[in-house]
């Protein structure tokens, strides 16, 4: 029977639908309007769910039809893990992060795992070969840094990236000539340089690391990152449809 998987982030919600470990569907939702998620499940008829909550807890009674609502896992450091946890405290560690870890494990069997995911924060996680997460680190998201140099300034303008620059087919100039492109590069390319210096950093503890890229902006940093990589919009899904599985 399908799983209906939801990921509730900071500033917006997507759900997927799995079919024996196979995502089948996936994007955004409004939880304001809860027609989208009964539709959804009169058609496809998911017999259980799993819910990622990172912001504000919904009133899944009123997004779900009742059936399901009373089944539905919500992730928590409580949850049955494919993986064991190295945090000092898992309470106030956002499982999301463990997710896209489990789903990128999901992909790849044998390394050490580097998982960066590039949304309104970025995260980035270490999952080493004995499936074993040893933690990592959070950094202002792009759109974060940029709205600080506007917001935290009193002449720096709010600069939005061209949409050749957010998918990084087109490289900002390192040196930029104008005030825009001179916060772009500090915030384009200085984000994309701490990525990689995570990523070399850690590949010397973990020799043969895989970096793996989720998120919203994880096609700009795909392409522009020196350090080979995997990118992947649904890791977190495949970690939750894993979770689900081990606790039904």
């Amino acid at each position: 029977m399908p799983h209906l998987l939801l990921d509730i982030g900071n500033t917006r919600a997507k759900f997927a639908l799995s079919d024996n470990g196979k995502l089948i569907l996936s994007d955004f939702v409004d939880l304001n309007h809860s027609d989208t998620l009964h539709s959804l499940c009169d058609i496809y008829h998911p017999d259980a769910a799993i819910a990622s909550v990172v912001g504000n807890m919904p009133d899944f009674n009123s997004l779900l039809p009742s059936p399901l609502a009373s089944h539905l896992h919500l992730l928590s450091c409580n949850s049955r893990l494919p993986i064991t946890i190295d945090y000092d405290t898992p309470q106030s560690l956002g499982m999301d992060r463990v997710a896209a870890c489990i789903g990128a494990r999901t992909l790849c069997k044998d390394y050490a795992l580097m998982v960066v995911d590039a949304g309104t924060c970025i995260t980035i996680d270490i999952l080493d070969d004995s499936n074993c997460y040893r933690g990592g680190a959070i950094l202002p998201g792009l759109k974060m840094r940029l709205r600080a140099l506007h917001d935290f300034t009193a002449a720096l303008p709010l600069v939005e990236p061209d949409s050749a620059q957010w998918d990084g087919s087109q490289p900002v100039p390192l040196a930029g000539k104008s005030t825009r492109n001179s916060i772009l590069s500090g915030v384009l390319n200085a984000t994309l340089f701490e990525i990689q210096s995570f990523a070399q950093q850690f590949n010397n503890t973990y020799p043969s690391l895989k970096l793996f890229l989720t998120g919203g902006n994880a096609d700009f940093f795909a392409k522009q990152l020196f350090f080979p990589n995997f990118a992947n919009s649904n890791l977190l899904f495949l970690g939750l449809d894993k979770i689900l599985e081990m606790n039904l």
